[in-house]
């Protein structure tokens, strides 16, 4: 009986750790590598005025994926474990400045802008320098 009552209460902390924080904490992560990957797809579509109809469409598809991201990080944030922001913060990254930056990236279209727009995302996510 109390096997029982120990593997009863064993699954119901392991179910609400795992629902409540680490699904949320591997949801950020997930997050986190899709903005790296657009910020180097679209590295190249800053500005097409001049370009043809498909870096055109490049580029608004890149203002749309940097909106996206903006949103979907900011809600993610809203369910980070507390514990999980302090450690964040304490590591130096800042989520919901890169969220803010990814919404500035999305309405700039002048490449020194977009490019310290981009150093400031990787920064606040936590990516090195030299990635892209």
């Amino acid at each position: 009986m109390v096997a029982l009552i120990i593997g009863l209460i064993a699954g119901a902390v392991g179910y609400l750790v795992t629902t409540f924080w680490m699904h949320p904490i591997l949801r950020y992560l997930d997050l986190r590598q899709q903005v790296l990957s657009d910020l180097i797809f679209y590295a190249n579509v800053v500005n097409a005025d001049r370009l043809n109809d498909e870096m055109k469409d490049r580029m608004w598809k890149r203002v749309e994926a940097n909106r996206r991201h903006s949103a979907d990080l900011t809600a993610c944030l809203l369910g980070l474990p507390s514990w999980y922001k302090h450690w964040l913060k304490h590591r130096g990254h800042d989520p919901k400045d890169a969220a803010n930056n990814l919404m500035g990236l999305s309405n700039t279209f002048d490449y020194r802008d977009a490019d310290k727009r981009i150093e400031r995302i990787k920064t606040a996510l936590g990516f090195g320098t030299d990635v892209i």
